[in-house]
């Protein structure tokens, strides 16, 4: 006669927990995770640069007609019920009366100018003694882009939120837009992190406004707001500035083209894109003035795809010639050739035709002679230029650098043209610069 044995607890849970899994309303399912968006390099305000005020002054969102599903809304043990998320003027609710809050925070930790309110314990100041108010920048964000998953707990919620932000910065000085600017922002909590969920939206949001932080023309325009550009004076030059000398490598050009690509980025400018190249192991850079504007602040773009922030340190209007500072990152800095060059003699351009789509293109061609337009001297050459080799380097045959490429004198004719060149002598004197 058989024999039965009572089964053990592990043994019956074994047999039982699939059966329980299967059950609607009692699966385990974590909600599923949203678009991650990578944090850029905020560029931080530095102490002692003159600026403006900036804060939010209005958030706006748009609402799809009939209101669009955004992502899923699970609840229950284990996550296991699930609902639409729907984008409605209720779930905006949640968390836009905290983004003014969020955004003066994020500012704040970036060392932006912030308005200040405090309660005063004083009598108010008599309009006579109250100082004149400066105009404020009014910032503007519009969420164009959201998607959420979450689950709701005990305190809050886990899960994530992305969006996709359109922000613009109004002048009331020139009554005008001055600045716009398109970021995304997400944020995913832990499996176990549970904390509020109007929280998990703003930790998105604050991404994305840190992001926004990262864009050069942001800082630009706090800096220089509402100024026009032809009344934008240039900074008051410091005194020279000793650079270290770069010995001449001893092979040609021709065997160390990749080493000189890898030294002539991409400028990225408010205004455009140009080219420039590294004279030291310090991350000193020169470029064209009408490259870099009026901005203070540029971005790098290496030929590897990695982008840095640049101060611009010094420029001249009349040369057309700037000095870049970027963080050190080990890239070879390109030797400048001290004596001029002969006419005839074979010469390179490298730098990023018509953006950074053709970075670090290359270009032959011979030294055609000097020449003197608008009383600055040049070098003229027949190596081929676009718009957007601006600033890069006219290079000898031993790669040393020669000239800045700064302009281009096309026939409409024949369609071919004339190019010139800044002797770099001319541009290291101009920028106070010396080498030893």
């Amino acid at each position: 006669m058989p024999t039965f044995r009572k089964p053990t607890m592990k043994e019956m849970l074994t047999l039982l927990l699939p059966l329980w899994l299967a059950v609607p309303g009692l699966a385990w399912s974590d909600p599923a995770p949203v678009r991650q968006v990578s944090d850029k390099q905020v560029i931080e305000y530095q102490p002692g640069v003159a600026g403006r005020v900036s804060y939010l002054k209005t958030a706006k969102t748009t609402f799809e007609t009939p209101n669009a599903k955004i992502g899923t809304l699970q609840d229950g043990w284990r996550c296991g019920s699930s609902n639409d998320i729907i984008w409605n003027e209720k779930a905006y609710k949640l968390f836009s009366r905290k983004l003014a809050a969020s955004f003066h925070a994020v500012l704040e930790k970036a060392h932006y100018p912030t308005p200040i309110t405090v309660d005063s314990i004083f009598d108010a100041p008599t309009e006579k003694e109250r100082p004149k108010a400066v105009a404020e920048l009014q910032v503007g964000a519009l969420l164009k882009d959201l998607s959420a998953n979450l689950c709701l707990k005990d305190h809050g919620g886990i899960g994530g939120v992305y969006m996709k932000v359109f922000w613009q910065v109004y002048s009331p000085e020139v009554k005008k837009v001055v600045f716009e600017a398109l970021t995304e922002g997400s944020f995913q909590t832990g499996a176990t992190e549970d904390m509020p969920v109007d929280r998990i939206f703003l930790q998105a949001y604050e991404q994305a406004s840190r992001n926004l932080l990262a864009d050069p023309g942001f800082y630009n325009v706090v800096t220089r707001p509402g100024m026009p550009p032809q009344a934008t004076p240039e900074p008051i030059r410091p005194e020279r500035l000793t650079l270290k000398r770069i010995n001449p490598a001893q092979e040609p050009l021709t065997k160390r083209v990749t080493l000189l690509r890898s030294s002539v980025p991409t400028v990225i400018a408010a205004t455009g894109t140009g080219s420039g190249f590294f004279i030291s192991s310090d991350g000193y850079l020169l470029t064209n003035r009408h490259v870099v504007g009026t901005d203070k602040v540029v971005k790098i773009k290496l030929a590897t795809g990695r982008e840095l922030i640049g101060e611009v340190l010094r420029s001249d209007v009349a040369r057309d010639v700037a000095l870049i500072k970027a963080e050190p990152v080990g890239l070879p800095a390109m030797a400048l050739r001290e004596d001029e060059p002969n006419i005839g003699e074979e010469v390179y351009v490298i730098g990023s035709p018509l953006g950074d789509t053709f970075n670090t293109s290359l270009t032959r061609g011979i030294l055609s002679g000097y020449r003197v337009l608008d009383k600055q001297r040049l070098l003229q050459s027949d190596v081929n230029i676009l718009p957007g080799n601006s600033g890069g380097p006219l290079l000898d045959s031993q790669g040393r650098v020669i000239g800045i490429t700064v302009s281009h004198l096309a026939d409409a004719r024949t369609m071919t043209g004339m190019n010139f060149f800044i002797p770099i002598a001319e541009a290291l004197t101009t920028l106070g610069l010396d080498l030893k």
